[in-house]
């Protein structure tokens, strides 16, 4: 086996390897989202990745340079492009979501859940709704990087070794299907989705595997065009807040397998769109070898 093939199934060896440990702990003792396996897999999940990364790299004694800058600004429209485009495509959409299925849209933003408060904002308007998310990935900057540990380890570390064994396409499509692998853990325990979805918990997650492979294929369409893992980061994390948003103007409150998150397929719509734009994008020679 080459020092390539072998780094590969060294890091998918860690990384699954820490999610699948305590989810099979939880499985076996019918543990609930409340045991301490579940919990070790919920907040160690963004860190395993990172982890398997830096063990990985001492065990084979890898040498290489980490690719990541936080000189962002260096490239503003691919900032722009990361930090405001999957973000709008969410917000749409949810407001598709709510066009075909107006009883359940619920005209504000209850705010209870997050702040433990009753406060409410209204939001009669669709278009305020996408505004408000535009403008919450937009300032919240700090937020946008809070999911830098497990794109190290995906992005950065994995993606370049399978880009260079399977070919770009192939590679990415790898990479985004390893990386949906390792959240079923967490999904089939309740994670993202109601339990009272047709079919849970196996439907939420065949549902989270076709987000994560639409979420990663643009996540590793900036890698390969930055070389910088930071702005995989930037949409990592902005998903993951502006992604929440949705439900929160449902009268359910319910993340469910159409909608309103991007975790249901109406929400996705405008990702699944963009992730075949940028695959399809990524095929030319002058790409192929962008990520050594």
């Amino acid at each position: 086996m080459n020092n390539n093939g072998k780094r590969m199934k060294l890091y998918l060896f860690f990384v699954l390897g820490s999610c699948y440990l305590p989810g099979a702990a939880a499985f076996f003792t019918r543990s609930n989202a409340n045991s301490a396996a579940y919990q070790l897999l919920q907040k160690g999940f963004t860190a395993f990745p990172i982890i398997a990364a830096i063990l990985t790299r001492r065990i084979t004694k890898e040498k290489a340079a980490w690719r990541i800058s936080l000189k962002v600004w260096k490239n503003p429209k691919l900032w722009a492009f990361c930090a405001l485009v999957p973000n709008s495509l969410i917000a749409a959409g949810a407001v598709l979501y709510f066009i075909l299925f107006p009883e359940q849209y619920s005209g504000i933003f209850d705010l209870s859940s997050l702040l433990g408060t009753e406060y409410t904002i209204p939001i009669h308007n669709p278009l305020l709704f996408i505004a408000i998310c535009i403008l919450i990935a937009a300032v919240c900057i700090p937020l946008q990087f809070i999911e830098l540990g497990e794109e190290i380890g995906w992005r950065e570390y994995l993606l370049p070794k399978q880009i260079a064994q399977y070919g770009m396409r192939k590679g990415i499509l790898l990479n985004s299907f390893y990386w949906g692998l390792a959240h079923m853990p967490l999904i089939y325990f309740g994670f993202n989705y109601s339990p009272e979805n047709v079919g849970a918990p196996w439907s939420n997650m065949a549902m989270m595997m076709l987000a994560c492979l639409s979420i990663g294929i643009i996540c590793s369409y900036v890698m390969v065009k930055s070389n910088n893992v930071l702005y995989s980061a930037i949409i990592h994390g902005t998903v993951n807040i502006i992604g929440e948003i949705p439900v929160f103007v449902s009268i359910s409150h319910k993340s469910g397998l159409l909608g309103p998150n991007p975790s249901g397929i109406i929400g996705m719509t405008g990702l699944i769109l963009c992730a075949a734009f940028c695959l399809l994008s990524l095929t030319t020679p002058t790409l192929r070898s962008r990520l050594p």
